[in-house]
């Protein structure tokens, strides 16, 4: 030190601080684990929902093999779910963008997944934006 007095809540709070251990972190705290299509983020119902929902919806203008296998894979390989989703969900239907429900672009895409040969997994896919922007979309191991 420089000679300089040292105030008395100065040494107070590195007392304080040399005492009380930091507060460990919870799982809240921490930044989403980015997962990938590949670990299985969707369900075989939910799937099968999608290929429903895209047969009513969709296939007036689309073909399942647009959008699946390696169409998909060439197109969306290295961006997230959550890009996909932001775009079909609000230029989609082209009669109505946006007039889906959530879970239901979600099942579409759920859908698209398992015509490309991702597997499914315990949980559905999830239905809001900011979730799927932390699962990338990985060309599966063939």
């Amino acid at each position: 030190m420089t000679g300089q007095p040292v105030s008395s809540a100065l040494v107070a709070l590195v007392a304080v601080a040399m005492v009380v251990p930091p507060r460990a972190l919870s799982a809240q705290d921490a930044p989403p684990t980015p997962a990938s299509v590949v670990d299985g983020v969707f369900t075989s119902d939910q799937a099968e929902r999608g290929k429903k929902q895209f047969q009513q919806t969709c296939a007036a203008c689309h073909s399942t093999a647009e959008h699946t296998g390696r169409n998909f894979e060439s197109r969306w390989n290295g961006s997230t779910v959550g890009d996909l989703f932001d775009l079909v969900s609000n230029t989609m239907p082209e009669s109505d963008p946006g007039g889906l429900k959530a879970e239901e672009y979600a099942s579409i895409l759920a859908f698209f997944l398992s015509e490309s040969g991702y597997k499914e997994g315990p949980k559905e896919l999830p239905s809001d934006l900011e979730s799927l922007k932390h699962i990338r979309i990985d060309v599966p191991a063939k």
